[in-house]
């Protein structure tokens, strides 16, 4: 894989949260809070919850993967501009996808899609998410520039393999004392 490539793949992983960030933002804007969950239910989107771990998990491994990539190749980091306008395209194309998709699954009418404003504040949302994520990969590749600077080496720096092992968030139930819930202290002496 060359040295675009491996920068690349990483950085896509940024433009998946920003793209879920994205999907989440275009309904909070687009529906009343209190059909929000009647709608995303009735037009297939019960995978977001579980979609929002797995890119939050891809969106950092991808900014420490931009990171290692500049820390580990001469040259200079990737072009704000090119970033950018990768992260819209790919963003706002996969954005229209996964809609569509949603709606074939769950049956959803497509026409609320097309005439309905939620595709318009979408592509914008995905559009002002896209650029922000192409930020965030623009500043991990100067914070690894920084970082070899502190080096002071010409050789490029290899930071150790650290492997990242996410654990499940659960949380044992807790008993319930049969203690009373109010105590008293004794009285003082008089």
């Amino acid at each position: 894989m060359g040295p675009h490539g491996r920068r690349l793949v990483p950085a896509l992983g940024v433009a998946g949260t920003g793209l879920l960030l994205g999907h989440w933002l275009a309904y909070a804007l687009a529906t009343p809070a209190v059909a929000r969950d009647r709608v995303l239910d009735a037009t297939g989107h019960g995978y977001l919850p579980y979609a929002t771990q797995v890119a939050m998990l891809a969106g950092a491994l991808g900014l420490a993967g931009v990171f290692w990539s500049r820390l580990t190749r001469r040259g200079g980091g990737g072009s704000f501009t090119r970033d950018a306008c990768v992260f819209v395209a790919v963003q706002s194309g996969a954005y229209v996808a996964i809609e569509v998709g949603e709606r074939l699954l769950s049956g959803a009418p497509l026409d609320d899609l097309a005439h309905g404003p939620l595709l318009a504040i979408g592509l914008g949302v995905q559009a002002v998410v896209a650029i922000a994520g192409a930020g965030l990969v623009r500043i991990s590749e100067r914070v690894a520039e920084a970082v070899e600077a502190l080096e002071g080496s010409d050789a490029p720096f290899v930071p150790p393999v650290v492997a990242v092992v996410p654990s499940a968030t659960f949380a044992p139930p807790r008993r319930r004392s049969t203690a009373s819930a109010v105590s008293r202290a004794p009285p003082f002496p008089a």
